[in-house]
């Protein structure tokens, strides 16, 4: 099994971090996040999003579709459950993520850290004034993340996939500096995340 992502990249890291869960060994090579892209990555993804990966010739480069693959692949029901209500559990939490919350921190994480849309991250190029006020204005989106959280547990209680897919963005708080203060339950399932020895194997670096 290979990956193809970038040490920074927070869609890559879920899928390590599962891959860690998992205890599956597999490959990594790193893709910049300069465009365009290598021409052999863009054959396999044309999209030229970060990560891809390949399972001995299945190729995969939709993170979230990586996680539910993978738990299926290993028969990991605790993880990605198979009874209907329990499953539409786990998707409706990884939908409501990608099309609307996790865009929401990245307004912070932008200006915060540096990043150039096709060149990557420059932390010379932060703006923490700029993060600051993106923080406000991202507060009613956030404000409904924390209202889906648990007081306690993982995001559905239990550990799932979803729980992959949250941890790095609530990772890059800690880089951020964004004050999650105002968001307790938020502040303490990133905290349980990130301390999880999978996600300390998954190597997180931003």
């Amino acid at each position: 099994m290979l990956l193809y992502d970038n040490p920074s990249s927070s869609n890559a890291l879920k899928v390590r971090f599962l891959l860690a869960e998992l205890g599956l060994d597999y490959e990594r090579e790193t893709i910049p996040f300069t465009r365009p892209r290598p021409a052999a990555f863009l054959a396999m993804n044309p999209l030229g999003g970060i990560p891809t990966l390949d399972d001995d010739g299945f190729v995969l480069s939709e993170s979230n579709t990586m996680l539910r693959y993978l738990a299926d692949r290993e028969g990991r029901d605790d993880l990605y459950p198979r009874e209907p209500r329990r499953r539409a559990q786990v998707d409706e939490l990884l939908d409501r993520w990608v099309t609307g919350l996790r865009s929401a921190l990245f307004r912070v994480e932008e200006p915060a850290l540096g990043f150039t849309p096709g060149v990557g991250w420059d932390p010379s190029a932060a703006d923490p004034d700029a993060a600051r006020r993106e923080a406000h204005a991202i507060a009613p989106q956030i404000e409904i993340l924390e209202a889906l959280l648990p007081d306690h547990g993982y995001a559905l209680g239990a550990f799932t996939i979803a729980d992959c897919s949250l941890a790095p963005a609530l990772y890059r708080t800690t880089h951020t500096k964004m004050d999650l203060t105002p968001y307790p339950r938020m502040r303490r399932l990133r905290d349980d995340l990130i301390a999880r020895p999978a996600f300390i194997a998954a190597g997180p670096v931003l």
